[in-house]
């Protein structure tokens, strides 16, 4: 199983390295995956079309291009530079606009919600030679950092009702895994950016301008956490008002037109027909039956499986559903391992190139994906190992 398993990840990064789009690279991964793992060719159909055509599946499309309608919306209205002037009336340092806004934004769990954040680290080292790959890092890596505590993620709502524990107690067991991340990512960054020049936008009424740069933004999180309303119904109502009220009538046709790009909607389709032969092959029946003849190897299997499962799908909830319950009798509540399958998973999501976030992030800064783990590497590996150091 886990030679199959390196031979998709192998194929993965080569068809990568061919520059072929990423699209094409995570259906013809997800051909060999469906093939290796006892799918038919009717059994392939079948899930692609099922994948293809679900109700997950088209409301993450429109999802998406809400997204993208709002970027265009806050392009429209420069309200972005707004934003930037009212965290640099705090900070002008371009390096902290430049994680700051993604961090802000990574507080609102949303699927490909490092489109949101992407123009703001864009407008942040306007006019600075800095490369797309490191933007990309940039935007991506501190967007996520707060995974590993913040309870409003459904992999760690998922993680805490699958080994019923308290979410206070795990929050607590990997908080200070999210200070690792931001160091190391800082880290990063400091060794990867040029000398930057001060942010000149500094504004002199830094919360109104703040305020006027997020409204709908704020509006989006208050909906979801006050009002309790489902995300993609409090996306499209903030898209609506904005739209409507902010925006003159005769730009509206041209900021839905811009927003529709179908390189990533074929992105985001291709990723879910990859999950769909995921969920349809013999891979998960494979994983339980390999968990429990290795039972002396039980460190390396909380690594190795939550990782390759969080690699192949780019999904938290993919690899604690698929493989946390797995783990129910050999775990039981022990914080320190509920922990080290977490963060394992976690590092195989973060390293993904079906990871959402990941995908766009490269799509908008016109980022080469494989140059991107040049930075990405690195923290993703020092995290990894201090779970496996502190927890095992």
């Amino acid at each position: 199983m886990l030679l199959k398993l390196g031979i998709v990840i192998a194929v993965f990064l080569i068809l990568l390295f061919l520059r072929l789009h990423l699209s094409a690279v995570v259906l013809l991964s997800g051909l060999l995956m469906a093939l290796l793992f006892s799918m038919t060719p009717a059994q392939i159909l079948t899930s692609a079309a099922r994948a293809a055509v679900s109700r997950t599946t088209l409301g993450l499309l429109l999802l998406i291009y809400l997204v993208l309608v709002l970027v265009e919306i806050q392009k429209e209205k420069k309200s972005l530079e707004k934003l930037l002037r009212g965290i640099s009336g705090v900070m002008s340092s371009r390096f902290l606009l430049s994680t700051v806004s993604p961090a802000i934004i990574g507080l609102l769990p949303m699927p490909g919600g490092a489109l949101v954040s992407a123009p703001m680290v864009e407008e942040a080292l306007r006019g600075e030679r800095v490369s797309p790959e490191v933007k990309t890092f940039a935007n991506y890596w501190f967007r996520h950092i707060w995974e590993f505590f913040w309870p409003l993620y459904q992999g760690f709502i998922l993680t805490v009702a699958v080994f019923e524990i308290k979410a206070l107690d795990l929050m607590r067991n990997q908080f200070y895994f999210t200070l690792i991340a931001a160091g190391a990512g800082a880290l990063i960054l400091r060794l990867s950016f040029p000398r930057l020049s001060p942010y000149p936008g500094k504004g002199n009424r830094p919360l109104q301008d703040f305020l006027r740069g997020t409204w709908e933004i704020l509006l989006v999180i208050a909906l979801i956490l006050a009002a309790g309303l489902p995300l993609l119904l409090s996306l499209a109502l903030v898209v609506f008002l904005s739209l409507i009220f902010t925006v003159p009538p005769k730009k509206i046709p041209s900021i839905l037109l811009r927003a529709f790009n179908y390189k990533i909607m074929l992105i985001l389709l291709s990723v879910m027909i990859f999950k769909g032969f995921v969920a349809s092959s013999s891979l998960s029946p494979l994983l339980a039956r390999t968990v429990s003849s290795h039972r002396g190897w039980s460190v390396f299997f909380m690594v190795a499986l939550p990782f390759s499962v969080g690699f192949l799908t780019g999904v938290n909830s993919a690899f604690v559903g698929i493989t946390f319950p797995l783990f129910i009798p050999m775990v039981g509540k022990n914080l320190n391992y509920i922990s080290l399958l977490y963060i394992s998973g976690f590092s195989g999501v973060l390293l993904s190139p079906l990871h959402l976030c990941l995908v766009l992030s490269s799509e908008f800064f016109g980022a080469r994906l494989v140059r991107v783990y040049k930075y990405i590497l690195p923290p993703v590996a020092a995290i990894l190992a201090a779970a496996v150091l502190v927890f095992s």
